[in-house]
């Protein structure tokens, strides 16, 4: 598979990928657990069933670096992935940003890798009448909040 054709990965990264997990993914279940390994996955602190906060683990593992680094060249990128990267660094900061689209790069490699199927870039843009139509129940929300009622206009 040319994993190379991944957005943000390049030779070198995948390189480095690969010398330190292999192309032998059984040894993960689930891309879950494959990106818990690579430290990006999120560690809630729960008791009792309460959030009481997130628990920060540091790790030299350096296809995680790798990963962190594939994610932080998405500022510039203007697909799916970058855009995914700019709406969450603006909603929740850089840090936070790079994390997750770093995750979702570990999915797609370890996929691509496991299934041996191709990259394709259009299972990860959104459709636009989903997005039309999330924002018009968010702005009839906001509105129905201040006592108003919109009406569709029939152009």
């Amino acid at each position: 598979m040319d994993v190379t054709a991944v957005d943000g990965l390049k030779e070198i990264s995948v390189l480095e990928i690969m010398s330190v997990t292999g192309t032998d993914m059984n040894k993960w279940r689930t891309p879950e657990h494959f990106t818990s390994w690579l430290n990006l996955s999120p560690r809630p602190k729960i008791s009792g069933g309460k959030l009481l906060g997130r628990e920060k683990r540091f790790t030299n593992n350096k296809a995680t670096q790798a990963f962190r680094l594939a994610a932080q060249t998405m500022w510039q990128n203007k697909g799916p992935l970058g855009q995914l990267y700019k709406r969450l660094a603006v909603r929740k900061g850089s840090k936070k940003a790079i994390k997750a689209v770093a995750r979702k790069l570990a999915v797609i490699f370890y996929k691509m890798v496991k299934e041996k199927c191709p990259y394709d870039k259009t299972k990860l843009e959104r459709n636009p009448e989903q997005q039309r139509a999330r924002k018009l129940t968010v702005l009839m929300r906001e509105a129905s909040k201040y006592g108003y009622d919109l009406q569709p206009v029939m152009l």
